[in-house]
Formats: structure tokens, C-alpha cells, sequence
């Protein structure tokens, strides 16, 4: 049987997992990278016109926003295009999915929302408290944020949070110079790229904002978070990618890109071989607790056909704990 337990040890380990895939557009093209190995998993698809916002549906369909053709295109995880809505857009920007699976798209050109369902109808959600909107991020109970990039007015640039009935407000304007992308971090707070100011803030649930970092960074535009806390920002000017841990260090993770913009990344599942190592250990316990119970049937066997003095108290025996083993 100790074959049985090496195999089950085997697949359990992450190196059996396929790790975080993040995917950034890059104008013409939309660009892949493995984020647990750094490895550039090169083009995932090219011949776009303005690859812009980018946003993966609950069965793993990445959606990107087409600013320069003012369309939204539908890819397949190998990478099959095709069109997924053309109306009411005017300058596509920023993508985000409500949990019923109808999709946002912020119009940049038109200060307006639209809301898409899954079959691609379209209706405005919003059309005022906006400027420029940009990035689109929803929290925990169904809000929607967007960045308002630019006003030429005070404030110029502001965060508006807008309730599942498309009624708006502000949610903040301190610290904020054209943001850009958003993202929510596991504990609720929101993370706005500032492309003007080259930082990225941090807005806890009441809008109080707070510089998260400055370092490394000049035109940042989206944001994303991987499984592990670490959010990716595609640098405009540096045309790079910038990784920040939970308390705003940085680093380059890639390099290279002509226009980056928006980030989305797919969520690391457990592979068929890791379930499979899952579903074998469950097993390996399984032979391993019968064979327990032959062995202890057995011994109590064994008992009775002793000659002894001694009478077995009442009741069922008390096995030892599998731990025990």
C-alpha cells in the first residue's frame, strides 16, 4: 500500500495545481502570464482595435472592451473571438460582471454605464454623477464603483458608488488624480490607480483614503488582485508590469509591453491530477481504517479463544483513534 500513499502525497503538492493566469491588454493584442511561475505565456490573442478594459464571465470567458471599434469581444479560454455587443458603446473602457452575470461597461466617451446581459442586450444603468468613467470594480453587496477620470471642474476627479438600482454618489475624491483601474482587496477596501499622480490609493469602506504605494510606477492604469493578495499594475509609461505585496513593496514582474492597460486575472482551480490526488489519499484512509477494523476483529477473535479467567467487560470494544496509527 505504500505506493498508494506515495501517489496520494505526489498530487497533493501545488506543483500539481495550475497556478494564477493573468491576462493584459495591450492594445492590439491581449497578453498572458503564468503569475506563480513569471513565465510569459506570450500572445493569447492579436488584430485588435483598442483592447481596453478586460473582465472574465463565471465560466472563464475573458470579455474586453474594444475602445477603438466600440465593441465588446467574447473570447474562449483557447482564445476563439467573437462579438459580443456593439450598441450603446461610445469609447469602452472598463468591464466589470455583477453576480448574475450581466456585464458593465464604462463608456468613456459618454459619461454613461451600460448594463449587458448575458445574451447581450443592452440598457444604460447610469448617466449621471459621471466624468470620463474608467475602471469598474463591484463590492461584497453589490455596489458598482467607477473612477471618474477626468472633470476639468472640482473636483476634477472622483470615485461615485452607484447601489443595484443606479442611484449614485460620491464615494470619494481625496487623493485622486485621473484614476484609472479599481480593485477590492479580500477584506473590502478599494484600490484606485492614479495615471495622473503615479500612485495607487487604498479606500477603506467609508471612503477614507490613504496612499498605498508610489514606488515604481508612472501611468498606472489596472488593477488586479491575484489569490495569494498581491496586486498587478500595468505601467502606461513604463510599458511593464509592477507586483505589490499587502504592504505596497514593489517589483517588475514583466516587461516588455508596448501599451498596457487594463489586468484581469483567471483564478488558480485544482487541477484534475490535484483532485485526483485528493480524491486518493480519501481512499488510502479508507483501506487503511478497514484494514484497522480486520485487524482489531481479529484480535477480539483472538480474545475468545483464549482460556482465561478474566471475563471481557460488557459492552463494544474501544477501538484506538485512527490517529493513533
Amino acid at each position: 500500500m505504500a505506493w498508494l500513499t506515495f501517489a496520494a502525497t505526489l498530487c497533493i503538492f501545488p506543483t500539481c495545481s495550475h497556478g494564477d493566469i493573468a491576462f493584459v491588454s495591450n492594445w492590439s493584442t491581449i497578453e498572458e502570464y503564468d503569475l506563480s511561475s513569471g513565465k510569459d505565456l506570450g500572445v493569447f490573442t492579436s488584430g485588435l482595435n483598442g483592447a481596453d478594459g478586460l473582465a472574465f464571465d463565471a465560466e472563464g470567458n475573458l470579455y474586453a472592451a474594444m475602445y477603438g471599434a466600440n465593441t465588446i469581444m467574447k473570447f474562449t479560454s483557447g482564445g476563439v473571438g467573437s462579438l459580443f455587443a456593439s450598441t450603446g458603446l461610445s469609447g469602452p473602457v472598463g468591464l466589470a460582471f455583477d453576480n448574475s452575470g450581466n456585464l458593465y461597461v464604462a463608456n468613456h466617451d459618454n459619461n454613461t454605464i451600460e448594463e449587458f446581459t448575458p445574451g447581450g442586450i443592452g440598457s444604460v444603468f447610469a448617466n449621471t454623477g459621471l466624468s470620463r468613467p474608467m475602471g469598474l470594480a463591484f463590492d461584497s453587496g453589490g455596489n458598482l464603483y467607477a473612477a471618474n477620470y477626468h472633470n476639468g471642474a472640482s473636483p476634477d476627479s472622483w470615485i461615485e458608488e452607484i447601489t443595484p438600482s443606479g442611484v449614485g454618489s460620491v464615494f470619494a475624491t481625496t487623493g485622486l488624480d485621473n484614476p484609472s483601474g479599481l480593485a477590492f482587496d479580500s477584506a473590502g477596501n478599494l484600490y484606485a490607480a492614479n495615471f495622473g499622480a503615479f500612485t495607487i490609493e487604498r479606500f477603506t469602506a467609508d471612503g477614507s483614503g490613504s496612499l498605498f504605494a508610489d514606488n515604481g510606477l508612472r501611468g498606472p492604469y489596472g488593477l488586479a488582485f491575484d489569490s495569494t493578495g498581491n496586486l498587478y499594475a500595468p505601467n502606461w509609461y513604463y510599458s511593464n508590469i509592477e507586483e505589490f505585496n499587502s504592504s505596497g513593496i514593489g517589483s517588475v514582474f514583466a516587461s516588455g509591453l508596448s501599451n498596457p492597460y487594463f489586468i484581469a486575472i483567471e483564478v488558480a482551480e485544482p487541477s484534475a491530477w490535484s483532485l485526483f490526488g485528493f480524491g486518493l489519499t480519501a481512499f488510502v484512509a479508507f483501506l487503511r481504517s478497514k484494514a484497522l477494523r480486520v485487524k482489531l476483529t481479529e484480535f477480539r477473535r483472538g480474545l475468545h479463544g483464549l482460556s482465561s479467567s478474566k471475563t471481557m467487560p460488557p459492552g463494544p470494544a474501544q477501538e484506538p483513534p485512527a490517529t493513533a496509527l
